[in-house]
């Protein structure tokens, strides 16, 4: 089938999600290239923020955001990539250091624990395994699944992308003053 944009905007109305389906395929391989070539980045980085944009545009049709567009849902998907990109990019300079960083997607993930551990780093690992929802999940979506807050917020049915970000806030604040004790 050869699909319209408006035959995709229905199919995904209407719970199909075969009309998203082909609009993955026909423009991955595109968008993977053009913010590679214009980005200089990981194509890990490209492919998770392009699924982003996918699961960002699907919500934004079934919440109407999609009425009226001027431009068609490829240039719409992909200015929603360049997003999601360039928010990865901001956010790749995280609140903690690298190690840090490490060891709380590891111990959010309930990978495999981390061979001596420093204070600090036993510190983030107790206040991880005490953490209640929804901080748990946020973090581990966050900075484990790299996550944009406005997909966490999709994911976890907040109002806003705000709401999700104010939480997060919340959680970062309970860590950090969990590590100057």
């Amino acid at each position: 089938m050869n699909w319209t944009d408006a035959d995709i905007v229905q199919s995904i109305l209407k719970g199909d999600e075969a009309g998203l389906v082909y609009l993955y395929k026909s423009h991955r391989a595109e968008f993977l290239g053009w913010a590679s070539k214009r980005f200089q980045v990981d194509a890990d980085l490209v492919s998770d923020a392009f699924q982003d944009a996918i699961m960002a545009l699907r919500f934004n049709v079934v919440h109407g955001k999609v009425d009226g567009i001027s431009s068609t849902l490829k240039t719409y998907l992909f200015a929603i990539g360049k997003n999601q990109l360039l928010n990865r990019l901001k956010k790749s300079k995280y609140e903690f250091s690298a190690e840090e960083t490490i060891l709380l997607e590891r111990l959010v993930s309930t990978i495999e624990p981390v061979q001596e551990l420093t204070d600090r780093q036993l510190k983030v690992k107790m206040f991880v395994q005490q953490i209640e929802e929804p901080c748990r999940s946020i973090l581990r979506m966050f900075y484990y699944l790299g996550y944009s807050m406005d997909v966490i917020a999709s994911r976890l049915d907040y109002k806003s992308e705000d709401v999700a970000k104010t939480i997060k806030s919340r959680c970062i604040r309970k860590l950090r003053s969990a590590l100057s004790i």
